[in-house]
């Protein structure tokens, strides 16, 4: 998971108009089968930003930062619309208002998003209805557009993902494991994946290092190119749009070298 400014994704004034006509009938529907009625017959209006919100990374999935070429993504409704399952299995009530606000929608990989269906805990201050501040709500869920979020993860070199906190009581710790385990995201394909590009990753510092001490003792032009040949591989690698590239700034900041951490803060 790495940050998205969705901000910068607002639609065209057309979809914004016509999102805002159905918001409308669904705000004067009088009873909740109705309101079901009008978001099923217009579930075609958020799938026309799909496109949109896969550009943004290059067709990762904004929660596992998989690319999935022969799998059907979804556009996600953040918080769910009919219901919103918490982790006692009780519905706190679906957020019906929400689904034609492009705000709400994230870009997932299939696995993810159908393992997270309605589940949605929130911990206090659940909004039930249009007049409720969403921002007051306490989530359990990590939110991808959250500036805040994708930091409570960590990787290893076996691909698994965690919760970086060690505190297992502590909330950040508690979101971390309710994403994980809602959201799929230590399914065996995805941690094969970061494992290559952690190990990868580790095996190119190593491989720097080792010439950055030759260095050290005979500068040697050859080698120069060759270390930097080594790093601009690794700023490919942490780049936003390769695959995984969170695992990868993350065995850049662990490995405790200011080049490494360097080159995780440029990408």
């Amino acid at each position: 998971m790495i940050f998205i400014n969705i901000d910068i994704l607002e639609p065209n004034q057309n979809w914004l108009d016509r999102a805002d006509a159905l918001t409308a009938q669904l705000l004067a529907a009088n009873t909740v089968q109705d309101k079901a009625t009008i978001i099923k017959n217009n579930q075609n209006l958020w799938g026309e930003l799909k496109q949109h919100f896969s550009d943004v990374l290059k067709r990762k999935c904004w929660y596992s930062e998989s690319i999935n070429d022969f799998a059907h993504c979804h556009l996600d409704h953040f918080r769910p619309k009919s219901r919103a399952i918490d982790e006692n299995g009780k519905d706190q009530g679906g957020y019906w208002w929400l689904a034609f606000n492009w705000r709400n929608f994230r870009y997932a990989g299939p696995a993810g998003n159908v393992r997270k269906r309605d589940y949605f805990h929130v911990n206090a201050n659940k909004a039930n209805s249009p007049a409720d501040p969403l921002e007051n709500e306490d989530i359990r869920f990590l939110d991808p557009t959250d500036p805040d979020d994708p930091a409570k993860l960590k990787f290893n070199n076996e691909g698994i993902i965690s919760p970086k906190s060690a505190i297992v009581n502590s909330r950040e710790y508690i979101q971390s494991e309710y994403t994980i385990r809602r959201m799929n995201l230590n399914l065996f394909g995805l941690m094969e994946g970061r494992k290559d590009k952690y190990r990868l990753t580790a095996r190119l510092i190593r491989q720097i290092e080792q010439l950055l001490t030759l260095q050290a003792i005979t500068f040697d032009l050859a080698r120069r190119q060759n270390i930097k040949a080594k790093q601009l591989e690794l700023l490919n690698l942490a780049d936003r749009y390769s695959e995984y590239s969170a695992a990868v700034k993350y065995c850049l900041r662990e490995s405790g070298h200011e080049w490494a951490l360097n080159i995780a803060i440029a990408a």
